[in-house]
Parts: C-alpha cells; sequence; structure tokens
C-alpha cells in the first residue's frame, strides 16, 4: 500500500515489515526506500545492491531469459558466484516489458517506487518506455538513475564501453602496470564499480533532493565519466606540468619510498607518506646510512634518487621474512601491510572482526559476499533466482484479486 504525502509530493509506504524484511536485515539508512532495479550485468546491479546493503528495498526486474550476468561462472548448486555476488539482498521479479500486461505490472511497482537504476542501450529504453523522460511523465517523483557506457547527449551516445574500453580510453591503464611493460588493466572492474558508486551515490541524492522539494530527479552515470574521476591528482599533475605519468608499477609518481616490496618468504607494501617516517623507516631497517644523509631528508630529494633508495629498501626487506619486516614497521608506525592473496584478505582478523565478508545461505550450498561499511544489520538475503519472488512482490503492488496478478502468475508458471 502506498499514500502520496501531498505536503512533499513524495511517496510513502505503508509496509507491515518497514522495509527491512523485504531486503532480508535489520534497519539501516535507506530502510523504507523501495528501488526498482532494471538493470543488467555490472555496475547498474553493482549500484542497486549498494542501496540494498544500505536498507532498502531493491527489487530486480528480469526479462524471462534472466540477466546475462547468470550466464558467466564459476557455478555453485547451479547458480553464477558472478550474478549472486551482485544482487545479494534483492528480490527478484520476471517481467517483459515488450508485453502489455509486463509492462502495465511494472507501471504498478514504479508506483510504490522511490528509486528506479537502468543501464538500457538509448533505442532500447525508449522502445520499452523506460527512457528518463517517459518514466517521469507517468511517475514524476522517481529519481531515475541511469548508468550508460557515454552521455546521452553526447554523439556517442550509442557506442557501447565496458570496463576494459574506459579503462583504456580514460588513461587508467597507460598508467597501470611495470615500467616499460605493456598497458594493463586493473585486476577489479574499477571503471564499472566506480560507475556503481556514483550511481548509488547519485540515487542517495535525488532522493534526498525529492525529500526537500518534491520533484523526481534524472541522474546520469556514464561509464567513461566515472572512470575520469579516478585519475584525480595523476591527471591534474600532468594537466600542470605537461609531462605524461609514467608506469610506476605499486609505486607513486611522486613519493619515495613507496610500493611492493620482496621479503624473504613473500611481499610487503610500505608507504613513507610524510618526511618524519623516513628516519623511523631507517631506524627500523638499520640503514643508518641513509638516514644521515642531508640529500634523502625530504621527500623531493628521495624522488630524485628513487632507484638508489628503492634498491637500499629492498636490500634490507629481502633479508627479513614477513612477520619479521611488519614487525619492525609496524612498531615504529610506518606505515605496511602485507601484500595478501584475496582469500587470505577474507580471513584476515579485521576483515572478520568488522564483518565485512558474510555467508549467504542459498539453498543447500553457500557463498561469501564482500559488504560495505554502511550497510544495515542481519544476515543479506541471497541473490534471487530468476523470477523467484514475482508473485510475492506483484501481490504486495496489485493486490490478490487482480486480474493483471492472475495473468502474471499464469505466465511465470509458463516459463
Amino acid at each position: 500500500m502506498t499514500r502520496r504525502d501531498r505536503g512533499r509530493g513524495h511517496v510513502v509506504h505503508d509496509r507491515a515489515d518497514g522495509g527491512a524484511g523485504a531486503a532480508g536485515r535489520g534497519q539501516g539508512l535507506l530502510t523504507g526506500v523501495r528501488v526498482v532495479d532494471l538493470s543488467r550485468v555490472l555496475a547498474g546491479p553493482f549500484a542497486a545492491q549498494v542501496l540494498a546493503e544500505m536498507g532498502a528495498d531493491v527489487i530486480k526486474v528480469e526479462h524471462p531469459s534472466g540477466d546475462p550476468a547468470r550466464g558467466i561462472g564459476p557455478y555453485v548448486d547451479g547458480r553464477s558466484l558472478y550474478f549472486s555476488a551482485l544482487n545479494t539482498g534483492k528480490r527478484g521479479v520476471v517481467l517483459d516489458l515488450a508485453d502489455t500486461s509486463g509492462r502495465a505490472a511494472l507501471d504498478a511497482l514504479l508506483a510504490t517506487a522511490d528509486i528506479v537504476v537502468e543501464n538500457f542501450r538509448p533505442d532500447a529504453a525508449r522502445g520499452l518506455g523506460c527512457d528518463p523522460g517517459t518514466l517521469h511523465q507517468a511517475h514524476p517523483n522517481l529519481t531515475v538513475v541511469t548508468v550508460s557506457g557515454y552521455a546521452r547527449d553526447s554523439e556517442r551516445a550509442s557506442s557501447p564501453a565496458l570496463d576494459l574500453t574506459v579503462q583504456a580510453e580514460s588513461g587508467i591503464m597507460s598508467v597501470t602496470g611495470e615500467p616499460g611493460r605493456p598497458p594493463v588493466r586493473a585486476g577489479v572492474p574499477v571503471g564499472d564499480l566506480a560507475a556503481g558508486l556514483w550511481g548509488a551515490l547519485g540515487a542517495t541524492a535525488g532522493y534526498a533532493a525529492r525529500l526537500r522539494d518534491g520533484r523526481g530527479r534524472h541522474v546520469e552515470v556514464p561509464l567513461l565519466d566515472a572512470a575520469m574521476t579516478l585519475l584525480s591528482y595523476v591527471a591534474t599533475a600532468a594537466a600542470a606540468t605537461g609531462d605524461e605519468p609514467a608506469q610506476v608499477g605499486s609505486g607513486h609518481h611522486s613519493v619515495v619510498p613507496y610500493g611492493a616490496y620482496p621479503t624473504a618468504d613473500g611481499w610487503i607494501t610500505v608507504a613513507v607518506i610524510g618526511d618524519k617516517f623516513w628516519p623511523l623507516l631507517c631506524r627500523a631497517l638499520d640503514l643508518d646510512s641513509l638516514a644521515s644523509r642531508e640529500d634523502l631528508r625530504s621527500n623531493e630529494q628521495r624522488a630524485a634518487a628513487r632507484q638508489q633508495v628503492d634498491e637500499a629498501v629492498a636490500r634490507q626487506l629481502a633479508t627479513l621474512t614477513n612477520d619479521e619486516a611488519l614487525s619492525r614497521l609496524q612498531a615504529v608506525g610506518v606505515p605496511s601491510a602485507p601484500v595478501n592473496t584475496v582469500l587470505a584478505a577474507l580471513d584476515a582478523p579485521y576483515v572478520r572482526d568488522r564483518g565485512l565478508v558474510a555467508d549467504v545461505a542459498m539453498g543447500g550450498a553457500s557463498y561469501r559476499v564482500v559488504q560495505g561499511s554502511l550497510r544495515a544489520g542481519g544476515p543479506p538475503r541471497p541473490a534471487p533466482e530468476l523470477g523467484e519472488h514475482t508473485g510475492e512482490v506483484m501481490t504486495e503492488v496489485l493486490g490478490e484479486g487482480s486480474a493483471l496478478l492472475a495473468d502474471l502468475l499464469v505466465r511465470t508458471c509458463r516459463r
């Protein structure tokens, strides 16, 4: 059930569970907010999942053929872990938006929603009536979040874009990897994930603006735009100097010593950000000869002697085990950490204590997901089977006696 708050112009949801049960967890920052996720694969679903983690009731709407991410392995108990990692916490509904009944059901669902996330190609969005203009005509209070490859008002609106291509086009790949080696894509899809985070931020900002003035908003997050923001100070320095930033591996363009160094039994990272850490590093690693040199006191001086400084630090660390090196460095407060594998990171004491990894029950199996710091309490709902909650959600929206509901359920059973 919903009602209109006439004074503010926004939808208020009357739900017996307060919105918490829909997301499968306790009270969160967005409990009571309903999100309709029309997006597929990665950036859009990640944006919607971030909102689900914060307590929003996220309804993932899929075509009867399903999100293509369901076809990406690996699999556990027949379910894609790729899909599960991006859709945990959501309820799943199947609607054919090209069908009259499916489109009518979507409109009924959107009438109860606060936010909708979509990443259709521009022509597909228009054909389905899911472009922002059409959505706002029918539902003027919605915050519509569009995750695109390139801005829809640009000449490249219809050009395809993927994480790999935007990492390349943004310049990120040109500064990733070891000096003299081929350009490298970051090991995780930073372009897609950045767009997802910008999308979640835009969704919450648009919702806050609607609470202020009662008007819906359209927020667009193109992948290339999101990737460009990750250049940050690297772009500012390059633009000011006219110098192309070099590949520095795990190092830093301006700070020395800084990077990953091999030890006797592994790798650690050391970051001497600020001159106060330099004498502490020298003391911890018995580099007295370097500590006494006036020509290495400042970071600017050390950057000019980068190779010499890095080689000296590397020689000392190579004589120590990971534990020995970290014990020495952390005892004097020098920023340092082990280079963990993914599995080691998931099981690290800090990560366990913070509850950053959740075990999600899924039928007869389970999987693990990494959660953000703003998550709501309680165990997350597992990623939905295709159409798993169609009956549940559409009964809430349409009512049990609805002819449209009966038609939808018949169609779902025929799949």
